[in-house]
């Protein structure tokens, strides 16, 4: 699982260094295989300001256009076709290097001399896009370095997340636990919601046939959107960490997966038959073409997600081909559901097709963070898509999920780790981790983990919070101590030797068997 250091310190204030930071969670069980920078592989390039451009008298293709970077106008040769008199531009000035060593000169183009070059995201090493010169934001100030900006610098930690620790496969997964570390408080985005006159009751209906197999379905409509390139920040974030950039629409729900830890999927609400959501297993024989192109056989327990006519997507692992959002969609359905992880582990074995989807899902997400994950999602989708949300959610719990009670005894910590805590120092533990504590009696505490936390059932899993949160360097080192007594063998031990002696010395031979191996086997 790969972590965005600036990502993190949307949620908490981090007091460490990154290399620090990578030590801290190490030593608390989220173990950093690797720590690397991640800065722009360019330097000398400036944001600047469109004041005017023509067309050049000599060329069919090429432009000539005057940039302000605050203090001066350049005179720039450019052959962009998204040219646009106003918009922050980035500028490589004479001096400045671009990525591959490449270094930028005064040049003349056609008998005009160009006093730098106008960069794309693609010359500048940011990502794949070359179709125009790189647009930036209308507020940025003039003059200053690209890389301060924008900003371009990070560092990427490369968590070996352990199969019990599903919540940390998010960026505010990793910030509760540096919370949770150092004492700081938690911040999330605050909520945003804008209510449209549409009742999503009255657009569209989900039933779910198997609620063992999918305890709760929300769904959010937003009409209206418009699909285009994610904003830069965005597809940074998202190609920092390793997930390749798509479309606004499909972008946000990689983002919000990555942020939150809640997979989301959206469907081009006008390609559903009937605009109706059915969740039910596969039939005998069905086949499905997933987003990948491939059509897969269903195994007869793989949960399906449906309209009213066919299946639609294979259910927390991969969307389908027929339902997929495209340039011209323009209304969206949004998913976001839980689905049992024993299911979604089981199916995804079955077909041989493994996502980031499915490995949160099998591993076990918070089944009451589905609507806040959705809320974030709709909101961004609105902001960068344009369009309007529907006023309301379609929200089918059936099955509503509660966490467990558990009962945690100050002696019992005490006696396992060698250790000498004191309760108030255990209960501030533990509400670090945002769980819930009550005192119960002198020595004791009835603890109510949050949802998220699906790998805390037993006495056990909270001692093991405590020996994390204390330090593991903080616990004492004992060596086990016993005595050595000489005693005389028994009766039955004297004839058991006797009796072996005697039987090797008639030519029989000795062998251990061990339980599972069958009688007729040795025979």
């Amino acid at each position: 699982m790969k972590i965005s250091w600036r990502w993190i310190k949307d949620f908490v204030e981090v007091p460490f260094s990154p290399s620090e930071l990578a030590e801290v969670l190490t030593n608390s069980g989220l173990e950093v295989e690797n720590l690397s920078q991640w800065k722009p592989a360019f330097s000398g390039v400036i944001v600047a300001k469109m004041a005017s451009w023509r067309a050049h008298p000599q060329s069919n293709h090429l432009s000539i256009c005057t940039v302000n970077d605050g203090q001066r106008d350049f005179s720039i040769v450019c052959g962009a076709p998204n040219l646009k008199v106003g918009e922050r531009v980035a500028l490589a000035l004479e001096g400045a290097t671009l990525p591959a060593g490449v270094k930028i000169e005064k040049a003349f183009f056609q008998g005009v001399l160009s006093e730098g070059m106008l960069c794309s995201e693609k010359e500048l090493g940011l990502s794949d896009d070359s179709a125009g010169i790189m647009l930036l934001d209308p507020d940025l100030p003039l003059g200053i370095p690209l890389e301060r900006a924008l900003p371009l610098e990070d560092w990427i930690f490369d968590l070996n997340i352990t199969p019990n620790r599903a919540d940390c496969l998010c960026m505010i997964g990793v910030a509760r636990e540096v919370a949770a570390l150092t004492g700081q408080s938690l911040r999330y985005h605050p909520e945003k919601k804008f209510a449209g006159p549409i009742d999503p009751h009255h657009q569209t209906t989900v039933v779910i046939e198997r609620p063992d197999l999918c305890p709760r379905y929300v769904a959010k409509l937003i009409f209206g959107v418009k699909i285009s390139p994610a904003p830069f920040w965005m597809r940074r974030r998202l190609q920092s960490v390793g997930v390749r950039s798509i479309n606004n629409i499909v972008d946000v729900t990689n983002y919000v997966m990555l942020e939150l830890g809640q997979p989301l999927h959206a469907f081009d609400f006008d390609r559903l038959e009937e605009r109706g959501i059915v969740v039910r297993t596969a039939h005998p024989g069905e086949f499905f073409t997933t987003l990948d192109g491939v059509v897969r056989p269903m195994p007869e327990e793989a949960l399906m997600i449906c309209d009213r006519k066919k299946p639609v997507a294979l259910a927390g692992i991969m969307g389908g081909l027929n339902s997929e959002v495209q340039a011209e969609t323009t209304n969206i359905l949004l998913e976001s559901a839980y689905f049992d992880p024993m299911g979604i582990r089981r199916t995804s074995k079955r077909i041989g097709l493994a996502t980031e989807a499915s490995l949160r899902f099998e591993r076990g997400i918070d089944p009451n963070g589905c609507l806040r994950a959705a809320d974030r999602a709709a909101v961004l989708m609105v902001e960068l898509g344009g369009g309007s949300l529907a006023g309301g959610t379609v929200d089918n719990y059936p099955r509503k999920i509660e966490p467990p009670k558990i009962f945690l005894r100050v002696s019992r910590v005490n006696d396992l780790l060698g250790t000498s805590i004191r309760g108030q120092e255990i209960r501030k533990y533990l509400r670090n981790l945002q769980l819930e504590v009550e005192p119960q009696g002198a020595d004791s505490f009835q603890v109510t983990p949050l949802t998220f936390r699906v790998d805390l059932q037993r006495e056990i899993d909270l001692i093991e919070e405590v020996a994390r949160l204390q330090g593991f360097e903080r616990i004492p080192v004992t060596l086990p101590s016993g005595r050595v007594s000489a005693e005389k063998k028994t009766k039955i031990q004297w004839a058991t030797e006797r009796a072996r002696n005697l039987l090797a010395a008639f030519g029989f031979w000795e062998v251990i068997t061990y339980s599972f191996i069958s009688p007729k086997v040795l025979q």
